[in-house]
């Protein structure tokens, strides 16, 4: 941790906490720009990807935007977005909500579910590559305990307590 403190601060008194938290957010980095690779090499941006998956969990009736906006966290103007480069490259397609006219739902479509599962291949691969350095038993209790801590902040955020947070993660 040494290395990200400005020279000259004293850096043996690190809080556990704060040292955990710091390893934690730089190894999200790491992980988060090999997948948004992975994702670019199929055609996809890392926010598409993960809409695809969402869209896919809705099943043959689909998602409404609302819903997508409140699983990814993301307002409405950049998942109409999200959702119109999908639907022109054929991932994804819209169709009226059977009760309410004023509603559309997103469907995925058979070639937006292939390069959803292609993408999480990939991402498997190179999760189970990243924990090689660790035994079967040291991955269960790395997930649980990255678990707790997920409640634990998940908790303290009344938009992200509401939310199947550790559901969506097994995508």
């Amino acid at each position: 941790m040494r290395r990200m403190a400005p020279p000259g601060t004293e850096c043996d008194d690190i809080p556990l906490p704060s040292a955990l938290i710091c390893n934690i957010r730089a190894l999200n980095i790491v992980l988060e720009r090999k997948a948004t690779r992975c994702a670019e090499e199929h055609g996809l941006t890392m926010p598409q990807w993960m809409a695809l998956g969402c869209i896919g969990n809705g099943g043959g009736e689909g998602i409404t935007h609302s819903d997508l906006g409140h699983r990814l966290m993301i307002s409405k103007a950049p998942i109409t977005g999200v959702v119109d480069r999908l639907e022109r490259d054929g991932m994804v397609q819209r169709l009226a909500d059977e009760h309410d006219r004023r509603v559309s739902r997103i469907v995925i479509t058979a070639r937006g579910t292939e390069t959803w599962m292609r993408v999480r291949s990939a991402l498997r691969d190179y999760g189970a590559e990243q924990c090689a350095c660790l035994s079967p038993q040291e991955q269960h209790a790395a997930i649980e305990l990255l678990a707790r801590l997920l409640d634990s902040a998940a908790a303290g955020d009344p938009m992200l307590s509401s939310l199947p947070v550790r559901e969506e993660i097994d995508n």
